[in-house]
């Protein structure tokens, strides 16, 4: 008999979830991690959390800042970088606790130790050899460094956490979710932000119209921004680093090479179980099946969509298949994406450009922050709810860019994946005065029926 249901392989938002989830099943469930410091995966460690901790430091500078615009006298405040690594350290080590402590709890088998499939079901953990009915690969992803010479000398994602002091400059290539979010936080700590983009726009597929207010909002702001730029070299030189590109040439003290990540599927032993690959990502199919026999795969190795509650949500598809007796499918069509700039931003579904590309008919509905009541009353007016629809009025999709758009966005994608309609959305009764108040006019825009804002027409 097999010593376990399910080995799950990777520790990360994906892989423990899963574990939990088959433990709960009544399966026997081991997990293996390689490291002691990585339980918790790229996510906790070097990804969502330490990085959302330091954006909320600099959340903190800039409402001190701003403490007279409410009334409150307060001091220039000063920052304290080893204090903000601390915490964020302290943040980031209570939550691994929390995950090993989880894990436990459920009398899932934690292993420290690097997973290597030897055939079959069979996982080999530095010498130790564990038979399973079934395994689940979610060995997560790796930085990736782009081929322009001396990229290796610029700070990624994962080292530019270590930093000893705040830069003076810095220069960010990449214009996605990583570089935006330490662009915006390095810029409030009093950092001479540059970014380098090579395509047109930031943050892509971010709908257009609205990456562009975020940009012109990021260069009120002081950041230079560069799009349609490509990097051609990186070296070591005067006050600190040289980069050349497409558009010409500059210098920064610190330089952060953010142009994306891979998945971490080498030396797994995919080879020797014979399973399928597309361009180093784990094949695999709506139900998370390898095209080997009880193997499964999730995450960022899968290359399907690499954010961390897609993860978690295909490790539960994953789990349910192998164990359950029941099949259900991935379905991608609701997964928001967060970014966690100053403003925030969000999205769910298709953006008004993606569903005119694919040759929808679509209604357009639009509400800005400004008009709300509570974004007046924190002083947070910047931004707006786009709502899209069919021509039928049902939702494909909201986009938001504004205070607390992260939160805000769970109830568009509750609302893209009940297929709910526009006016189904606004006819919710808001409470009042709320941030989500915003979206139920956007929503009621569709129809031309916002309240708080001017009609497009006047009425007959």
């Amino acid at each position: 008999m097999p010593d376990f249901d399910l080995t799950v392989v990777g520790s990360g938002p994906g892989g423990y979830v899963a574990a939990i989830h088959a433990a709960r099943l009544g399966a026997r469930v081991a997990i293996l991690e390689q490291k002691e410091s990585e339980w918790g995966g790229t996510c906790l460690n070097w990804g969502c959390i330490p990085t959302k901790a330091l954006i909320q430091s600099a959340e903190v500078l800039q409402a001190v800042r701003r403490a007279g615009e409410f009334g409150v006298r307060a001091g220039e405040p000063e920052v304290d970088w080893p204090a903000m690594q601390e915490r964020k350290d302290k943040v980031v080590g209570t939550m691994r606790q929390g995950v090993r402590g989880l894990l436990r709890a459920n009398g899932v088998e934690m292993v420290t130790a690097r997973g290597r499939l030897t055939g079959g079901t069979r996982v080999s953990a530095d010498g130790l050899e564990l038979d399973s009915r079934h395994v689940l690969l979610a060995p997560g992803s790796l930085i990736a460094l782009p081929p322009f010479p001396g990229a290796d000398l610029g700070l990624t994602s994962d080292t530019i956490l270590g930093l000893e002091r705040v830069p003076e400059s810095l220069i960010v290539i990449g214009g996605g979710v990583v570089g935006m979010e330490f662009a915006g936080v390095f810029d409030l700590l009093g950092t001479k932000v540059t970014v380098v983009e090579m395509l047109d726009q930031l943050l892509t597929p971010l709908d257009p119209d609205v990456a562009k207010r975020f940009q012109q909002l990021m260069t009120r702001r002081g950041v230079s921004i560069h799009l349609g730029a490509r990097v051609e070299g990186l070296e070591a030189g005067g006050a600190g680093f040289k980069v050349r590109f497409s558009g010409g040439e500059l210098e920064a003290e610190q330089v952060l090479v953010a142009t994306g990540r891979r998945p971490n599927t080498a030396d797994l032993g995919l080879e020797v179980a014979g399973v399928a690959t597309n361009r180093a990502a784990i094949a695999v199919d709506q139900h998370m099946r390898t095209n080997q026999e009880g193997l499964y795969a999730i995450g960022d190795a899968t290359g399907i969509s690499m954010l961390a509650h897609t993860a978690s949500y295909q490790g539960e598809v994953a789990v349910t298949n192998a164990l359950a007796e029941k099949r259900i499918s991935a379905d991608y069509s609701s997964i928001p994406a967060c970014v966690y700039t100053d403003p925030e931003i969000a999205y769910v579904g298709l953006s008004e450009a993606q569903a005119r590309a694919q040759g929808t008919e679509v209604k357009v509905g639009q509400f800005p922050f400004s008009a709300l009541g509570r974004a007046q009353v924190l002083g947070e007016t910047q931004g707006l709810v786009k709502v899209v629809a069919d021509s039928d009025g049902y939702l494909l999709g909201v986009t938001i860019l504004g205070p607390r758009a992260t939160d805000l966005i769970a109830e568009a994608a509750l609302a893209v994946n009940q297929g709910l309609s526009a006016a189904e959305l606004s006819h919710t009764v808001h409470a009042h005065p709320t941030l989500p108040e915003a979206l139920a006019e956007a929503a009621l825009d569709v129809a031309g029926r916002a309240v708080h804002i001017a009609p497009r027409r006047r009425p007959a």
